[in-house]
């Protein structure tokens, strides 16, 4: 849940958009094929682990843990930043 309130994240998220608007395309679809791919093996062992990845329990986690997701969500988007900036073009 993104708050545009929260104006260390809103710029945060638009150096993001930013970047991945003026990355070159091979970049930019190389840093979105890096999310997706930690998301499926993050949901990969979750599955082996034995924990359910319905909707409900998705949103469930979500809320009742929403402190650690959002500052893990924060911490990623970090990262994720430094590496597009760091991707020679």
């Amino acid at each position: 849940m993104y708050d545009p309130t929260d104006e260390r994240l809103d710029d945060l998220f638009t150096l993001l958009v930013r970047l991945i608007r003026e990355t070159p395309e091979n970049v930019a679809k190389q840093s979105l094929a890096r999310l997706f791919e930690e998301t499926a093996l993050y949901q990969f062992l979750a599955g082996r682990a034995g924990t359910p990845l319905d909707a409900q329990t998705l949103e469930s986690a979500l809320a009742e843990h929403w402190d650690e997701i959002e500052a893990r969500r924060n911490e990623l988007a970090a990262d994720a930043l430094n590496a597009i900036q760091t991707q020679e073009f």
